[in-house]
């Protein structure tokens, strides 16, 4: 009888889990000045400052990972206008403009961090980080140095996973419990060791969807579009598009 109660908790998990209808936003790099053109990969300062105060003006508000994990598995209410903001990649901006914006908005963000750049040019320092968890965002993971998963399924799992879980644990003070796959390239192999390991959920991008809180879709966000498009389009993922 239990092993019967178990599969059908299991069952309406994956139910809801397949079901995911709340957007989670991907943004990678932010730039000032000319340097760059916005594209699905870059995104202005001015541009992003008009999609956050668009969204807020709108009534959208931020949730963390904590809240869609119960929503997605315990069928916990979720508000309406709900959505999560992820940056990848450590870059600078994300503490120098990303997390101003966020707060100017009171947003809060999920900031999937690859360790190898910690203290590196260009990218954010262990301070940052550390004020990032301090400003009410989440620091999670995004692998040591951002290999390809998905061809080989190959990974040194104490380098990749385990490691920087560690790394970003001490630095902010705060447990890690979740992950963001490098170039959204997930397969069975990794996941089993993802829960060996004690995340609790993982992000991939606009991959196929599955029945699972370690496959979780994220939106990637073109920076060439206004606020009211990426209104459209977060619309659009709410209706399973």
């Amino acid at each position: 009888m239990k092993y019967l109660i178990l599969l059908f908790v299991m069952a309406l998990a994956a139910k809801n889990a397949s079901a995911q209808n709340i957007p989670v936003l991907c943004y990678h790099q932010i730039y000032t000045g000319g340097n760059h053109k916005n594209d699905l990969l870059h995104i202005s300062w001015e541009q992003l400052n008009n999609q956050l105060k668009t969204l807020a003006d709108s009534g959208y508000h931020t949730i963390l990972p904590d809240e869609l994990l119960m929503y997605l598995t315990e069928k916990k209410t979720i508000s309406p206008g709900s959505f999560i903001i992820t940056f990848d990649d450590s870059h600078k901006e994300h503490f120098s403009i990303a997390d101003s914006l966020l707060r100017r908005y009171g947003f809060r963000g999920v900031f999937f961090v690859m360790t190898v750049t910690i203290e590196k040019p260009g990218y954010m320092t262990a301070a940052q980080i550390k004020e990032l968890a301090g400003h009410g965002h989440i620091v999670a993971a995004h692998t040591w140095d951002h290999p390809h998963l998905y061809t080989t399924g190959k990974m040194d799992w104490e380098k990749q996973l385990i490691h920087p879980r560690k790394v970003l644990e001490k630095i902010t003070g705060k447990p890690v419990w979740y992950f963001a796959y490098p170039f959204g390239e997930w397969n069975d192999t990794i996941i089993s060791y993802l829960k060996k390991n004690g995340y609790r959920a993982a992000f991939q991008l606009n991959g196929r969807r599955e029945n699972t809180v370690y496959t979780i879709r994220r939106m990637m966000v073109d920076g060439r579009w206004s606020g009211t498009r990426l209104q459209q389009e977060m619309t659009r993922f709410n209706k399973g598009d």
